[in-house]
């Protein structure tokens, strides 16, 4: 039977959870008498029940004579829209569709508004428990990787200002160093690391310009360049090479030497 619901229209009933329709309903719509419409169901009924099982009910009516009763087709969206099919498209049968597409439609809408949201099961529960652990986890080890890092790199900043206070005290007034001074501080003497900085090609090795860089590393380094007379009483110009403190740390890598902790003169 229809369930007493005031989601059910004029047309269209919820029976059993399926919205339903009823041959009487599709005749008193499309103005066919009624038996020619059961007519038209039985001599189909095959079809109709591709859709699913058609179920007939025998349903009381009054009249002159008395109550009487008859066979009535209890049919589902997809019955009642090959059933509309099968008749003749009159305008009334066309205005009919319309009607009852409709209000299948605004049924099937107002229930699916109305459905309360499904809760998750036991198991959905327990795979969301594990989830949200799994993220913790990966949150926490996250974390104690960046605290490790910054660790690592307060250790490394502690460990560079003794340096640099050691080599404060030799840098220049312009803030260079002199390259005996750098040469110190990686463990050599000065001429030795002229010949290596010449060898690694940072410094110029023949002319009037030997022991200043190349252009391309110039902004590690600061040439001055000094007047001079010579014994004949002429005129020269020679070069000396200051390092940049960005110049420290070019050379100690390119050189492959380690910077030493305490430079002393």
């Amino acid at each position: 039977m229809n369930e007493p619901t005031p989601h059910n229209s004029s047309l269209v009933h919820i029976r059993e959870g399926v919205a339903t329709t009823t041959s009487l309903v599709i005749a008193d719509g499309t103005q066919i008498q009624h038996k020619n419409v059961m007519e038209l169901i039985r001599e189909n009924l095959g079809d109709f029940e591709e859709f699913g099982r058609v179920a007939f009910e025998t349903r009381p009516f009054e009249t002159a004579g008395g109550t009487q009763h008859r066979q009535v087709a209890v049919m589902t969206e997809e019955h009642a829209t090959l059933l509309l099919t099968y008749m003749r498209n009159s305008a009334v049968v066309k205005d009919f569709k319309k009607r009852l597409v409709r209000e299948f439609w605004a049924l099937k809408r107002h229930r699916d508004q109305a459905r309360p949201t499904a809760l998750p099961s036991t198991r959905e529960l327990a795979q969301m428990v594990i989830d949200a652990e799994d993220a913790r986890e990966a949150a926490e080890k996250q974390l104690g990787i960046e605290v490790k890092a910054r660790q690592a790199m307060e250790s490394y900043v502690k460990d560079l200002e003794p340096r640099a206070e050691g080599y404060d005290r030799f840098i220049d007034g312009d803030g260079t160093y002199a390259v005996g001074v750098v040469a110190k501080m990686l463990g050599t003497g000065q001429n030795k690391l002229f010949a290596e900085l010449r060898n690694a090609k940072v410094f110029i090795a023949k002319g009037a310009l030997r022991n200043t860089p190349y252009q391309q590393y110039m902004h590690h380094f600061d040439v001055k360049a000094f007047e001079y007379t010579r014994e004949d009483g002429t005129h020269g110009t020679s070069y000396k090479t200051w390092v940049q403190p960005s110049g420290v740390e070019f050379i100690a890598r390119k050189l492959g030497r380690t910077i030493q902790q305490a430079v002393t003169v």
